[in-house]
This record gives structure tokens, C-alpha cells and sequence, in this order.
């Protein structure tokens, strides 16, 4: 009895000071983060020069996916400018942890074939109609509805499928041996078919891993910025099985090269020919009347990869393009195509699908003749057109500087892409070592991705990425992979800012601080090593430091919690055991400061 009423005695004043300090924080109007994502200079402010701690946090939260325990000190004992370059080499740094983590993911290294065998669902055997006299004794088992996925959508019931003929058959057979037939050898039974959405599972779970275990954390930046400007919706029908060598092979490989290889492997991926639909473009074929058949027309072109190629993946909506444009790009394109999408899913280019015809592509003619190379010839002019240098400079600016980046940088960026034969390493390089990125601090808004992984990294917790964290994420507005258009989620502050989507956040907060997400935990103990979960002001500077709180925030916390309330039951800072109430009381009062800090508009920031 003693020990409840002093859990409860504690608990109440600190549930009083939470109540207080999300009040505190959570009063901060949204508008003030939108105006942070704009800058300094739309602002109308002076230019922010920063303190060499600020340099360093401020690299650790735009370079990375945030800041993880120790970080700091390494980047301040290495050098800014050292650490910048050290993440522009992700082949130097050793990512043994995150590739251990991997390993935990079968399909992830698994050919599109093998994937597309092993996953898809064996289509149910047919069963002859049995004569009515035998008819109770043959049956099949019914399929099972698969409950709905994270991308928001309920799937075909086609994971679970009817037994095959030879096992509903297998009473008779018994009935047979019997009476004396010898009966034939029993047939293995066939393994259960695997369910198919654990291919998208199994991708959505290692983006998550990557992004808080990996030591290649501008890299991984990278390739998350790049999979959302080549957007491709994972639940299109078969790019689900197709979306794996994507990641793999199409996009990780060039995610820092010469962009022109990066938007090849895109125009060869079968998933991108897929999800825009120009596997099934082709030149019309037009077929003479038969006996039984009037004259018509196979085939036909299909102008949507056309279009999103110099739309949202080159040039930009305000490139300069013309309808006329698209339609002969997309002759260019024609016979582009994949090998059995349900069975191979590997690129294929077919001669007789192709409109081999003269085109004429932003005044560059294209000559008769040229089969394949016509598409290649089109992505030589794209990848090197000053509209695809300006839209991709200024892509690039905005996630790493802020929501409407200063021209300045741009036109530098824009300019180093033409220069490098569109080097993303150096165009990159142009724009995070300039004096725009580094007055640009606190600018930008966390994405629900940013913001999961930031919390987990700023906390130390382990994960597996699995189905919990990956539902959070689709609450907040997120879901991996999930993009149903090809433009890819926009990459401002007021797509993130609802209310309904800051309560969501605030929600995952309070779970994570109180270890209430299925397949991740927070070590406190580890967490506050060397720390008196009794001694609070140790505790809110210990946190604080953590998560990169302001001097501001760090003050308002120590005031409210620098000194016990009335009524509280306070273990002595030197007790050398402190009773199991007061233990969990403290590790209740811990959680709460860990949600409020986790869950700030502060945090938010990057």
C-alpha cells in the first residue's frame, strides 16, 4: 500500500509538469517552423552565423538522419570539414552494423525471378466437378483474406490458395489401399505459398535500418532523396516483386555517380517501365480484316513515362517541353519492355514494338533506324539540358538547405552539374559546403521518416523496423514505398504540419519513450549511464543533450523540474538503492521528459 501511494504521490505532480510543458512547448505556433523552412532571407532576417558547436550540429542533422550518443565529439574531434568529406566517400567507412542487421531480410538479395517464384502465390488447381454421388467426399479449402497493408490499400486474396487436386483426393486413395489396391506413393506436400506483401515488407524494414544503423548516413540520404524523385509506387500490382532490384540495382549503385547513369538504370528498370506503363508502349500495328475478324489496330503508344521523364525526373514542369515533345520521346521509348512481368520481370528491348521513324526531341533530330539507341540519344539530351541542371540543383537545395533555397546556390550547383558532366557527388559537394547551407540552421522540417529515425538514433534504441514502426509511419503521413503519383512526397514544411499529423508524432513519441512499439526498445539504464535518475536537472541536461535542445528549452525544463514539487516523495540523489516504487516513479517522470523533448516542435527541426 505504501508503495503505490508514493508512486501516485510522485506521479501526480509530474503528470502536472508534463501537462505544463507541452502546453510550453506545443503553444509555439506552427507557422514559426513553416517560417524557419524558408530561410533567413525570406525572412527578412540578417545572415545567422553560428558557433562552432552549432557548425557541428548543425552538419549532424542535415547530413545525417540525425545525431546518435558520441557523434558530436567524434565530428568536433575530426573537423567539419573532414566529416563532410568522409560521408561524400561512403566506400571508406565501414557499415558492418547495418549490414549485419540486413541479413535478418531474405528477399533483399534474391534475384527478381527467384523473388517472383518463391512469392507468388501458385494460382489454385482445377478441380474436375465430382459426380453427384462423391461429391461430399471432394473439397477445397477456402482461401483466407489478407488483412490490409501498411500502403493503405486491402490486397487480392491471393497469398493463401486452394490445396492442390492430389491432396483432396487422398481419402479415396486411402480407401482404396484398403481393399487391397496398392496405392500409389503419397505425393510431398506442396509448402505453403509465402505471402507476397513480405517482398515490400522486407524492403520497407531495411530503409528503416539503414537509417538508424548505417555509418553511410549521407549516402543513405541519397538514396532515400533519389527513390522519391523516381517515385514508384510499391502496391502496382507486380512492382511489388519488382521494387527490390530497384533499390538494388537500379538506384544504390549511382546514387552519388554521374547522373546520366543514375536516369539510364531508371529508363532500363522493369519496375519504372511498369509503374508508368511503357512496357506495354509500342508502334501501331495496324492488322488486315480476317473471316471471323474486322481490321483494327495492336499496340499503341503510352505517353506517361514520356511525360514523368522530363517532368518530375529531368527538365521540370517549366522546362521548356512541349506536347509534341512528349509524344516523340515516347516513339523513342517505344519497345522498351519487360520479359514476363509475372515470371521474369527482367528488361527486354523488342525491335518489332519499335517506332523506327525520324523524331525530332527538343530540336535534336533523331535519325531512322536508330532502335534503342533512339531512347539512349534522349536520355543524353535530357541529362544534359540546362533545365535538368537547374531542377536537380535546385531539388537538392531544398533538401539540404531549405524549403525555398536562395538563388544563389542554385545557379552554383546548377553550374557545377553542367561542368562535371552531371556529377551528383560534386553538385552535392557545391551545395553543403556553401555559405547558404551553413547560415540555413534549423531551416527545414523533419519528414515523418527523418523524425522516426532522428528519435531512434538521438535515443540509442534498437529496432527491427517491423510492422509497428512501419504503421507509425503510414499514421504520420509516410508509408515507405507508399506514394501513390509519381511526383513523390513533397518536400516542404506545410505537407507535414497538420494537426491531426503533430499528434501522430507526439503519439509515437510517447510510445517510444515508454517502450509500448513492438520490436523496439530504449535501454534507459544505458541510456543515462554515469547518471542519478534521482538528481532530475542531471537528467533534463543529460536528454537535452541528446536530442540537440536549445539553451532555451534546456532552461524552461530545469526550472520546472530543477526542484521537487509539493508533496513529492524524493529519494535522496546518494541512496545508494532506491525502492522499487521510486524506481519506476523515476522511470515514469524519465518517459515523459523523453516524449516532451522527442515530441517538440524543436525536434521537429533539422
Amino acid at each position: 500500500m505504501k508503495r503505490s501511494l508514493k508512486v501516485t504521490r510522485f506521479a501526480k505532480p509530474i503528470r502536472l509538469i508534463s501537462i505544463l510543458l507541452t502546453t510550453f512547448l506545443f503553444c509555439q505556433p506552427t507557422f514559426l517552423l513553416i517560417g524557419n523552412a524558408q530561410g533567413p532571407k525570406q525572412r527578412g532576417e540578417k545572415k545567422f552565423a553560428m558557433t562552432d558547436d552549432q557548425r557541428i550540429a548543425h552538419v549532424l542533422s542535415r547530413l545525417t538522419f540525425g545525431a546518435r550518443a558520441g557523434d558530436f565529439e567524434r565530428v568536433k574531434a575530426l573537423g567539419v570539414d573532414a566529416f563532410i568529406a568522409q560521408q561524400l566517400d561512403p566506400d571508406s567507412i565501414d557499415d558492418i552494423g547495418a549490414i549485419a542487421k540486413l541479413k535478418r531480410l531474405p528477399t533483399l538479395g534474391m534475384a527478381t525471378p527467384v523473388i517472383i517464384e518463391q512469392y507468388t502465390p501458385p494460382k489454385p488447381a482445377v478441380i474436375p466437378s465430382p459426380t453427384p454421388a462423391k461429391a461430399p467426399e471432394t473439397s477445397s479449402v477456402s482461401q483466407k483474406p489478407i488483412a490490409q497493408n501498411t500502403l493503405g490499400q486491402t490486397p487480392q486474396p491471393s497469398a493463401n490458395t486452394s490445396m492442390p487436386a492430389m491432396q483432396n483426393e487422398m481419402p479415396n486413395a486411402k480407401k482404396e489401399d484398403a481393399g487391397g489396391t496398392p496405392a500409389l506413393p503419397a505425393p510431398k506436400p506442396t509448402p505453403p505459398p509465402k505471402n507476397p506483401y513480405m517482398v515490400i515488407t522486407d524492403l520497407q524494414r531495411a530503409k528503416v535500418l539503414r537509417a538508424v544503423y548505417s555509418e553511410r548516413q549521407l549516402y543513405e540520404l541519397m538514396v532515400d532523396f533519389w527513390e522519391n524523385h523516381f517515385s514508384i509506387f510499391a502496391n502496382k500490382d507486380d512492382d511489388r516483386y519488382l521494387l527490390t532490384s530497384f533499390d538494388r540495382e537500379t538506384i544504390r549503385p549511382f546514387a552519388l555517380g554521374r547522373f546520366r547513369d543514375l536516369l539510364g538504370a531508371t529508363a532500363h528498370s522493369p519496375a519504372m517501365l511498369y509503374y508508368l506503363d511503357n512496357w506495354r508502349s509500342s508502334v501501331p500495328r495496324p492488322y488486315p480484316a480476317k473471316a471471323d475478324k474486322p481490321a483494327g489496330v495492336d499496340g499503341g503508344l503510352n505517353e506517361n513515362y514520356a511525360r514523368e521523364l522530363m517532368e518530375l525526373h529531368t527538365m521540370g514542369v517549366d522546362g521548356g517541353y512541349t506536347q509534341q515533345d512528349v509524344q516523340e520521346v515516347a516513339r523513342c521509348f517505344t519497345g522498351w519492355t519487360i520479359e514476363k512481368p509475372n515470371q521474369e520481370g527482367l528488361f527486354l528491348y523488342r525491335p518489332g514494338l519499335h517506332d523506327d521513324g525520324e523524331k525530332a526531341v527538343l530540336g535534336h533530330k533523331i535519325l531512322p533506324g536508330g532502335g534503342i539507341g533512339d531512347g539512349e540519344r534522349v536520355l543524353d539530351v535530357l541529362a544534359t539540358h540546362p533545365a535538368t541542371a537547374r531542377f536537380i540543383a535546385t531539388k537538392l537545395a531544398r533538401r539540404f538547405i531549405s524549403d525555398d533555397p536562395p538563388k544563389s546556390v542554385i545557379d552554383r550547383a546548377a553550374a557545377v552539374f553542367l561542368k562535371t558532366d552531371g556529377s551528383i557527388r560534386e553538385t552535392l559537394r557545391a551545395i553543403i559546403t556553401s555559405s547558404e547551407f551553413f547560415g540555413a540552421y534549423h531551416a527545414k522540417v523533419r519528414s515523418p521518416f527523418e523524425y522516426v529515425a532522428a528519435a531512434m538514433r538521438a535515443l540509442n534504441a534498437e529496432t527491427d523496423g517491423d510492422r509497428p514502426v512501419l504503421d507509425a509511419l503510414a499514421r504520420m503521413g509516410q508509408p515507405v514505398f507508399g506514394r501513390i503519383t509519381p511526383d513523390g512526397y513533397a518536400d516542404r514544411a506545410d505537407q507535414w504540419l497538420s494537426s491531426g499529423a503533430m499528434v501522430a508524432r507526439f503519439n509515437f513519441a510517447s510510445a517510444l519513450a515508454t517502450n509500448r512499439i513492438k520490436g523496439t526498445k530504449i535501454d534507459f539504464e544505458k541510456l543515462l549511464s554515469g547518471i542519478d535518475p534521482a538528481n532530475k536537472v542531471q537528467v533534463v541536461s543529460r536528454l537535452a543533450q541528446l536530442t540537440f535542445a536549445s539553451s532555451q528549452t534546456r532552461t524552461e525544463f530545469e526550472k520546472s523540474l530543477g526542484s521537487a514539487p509539493p508533496g513529492a516523495i524524493v529519494a535522496p540523489s546518494s541512496a545508494p538503492n532506491l525502492s522499487v516504487s521510486y524506481a519506476q516513479a523515476a522511470r515514469n517522470y524519465i518517459s515523459d521528459l523523453i516524449t516532451l523533448l522527442i515530441g517538440s516542435p524543436e525536434f521537429q527541426q533539422r
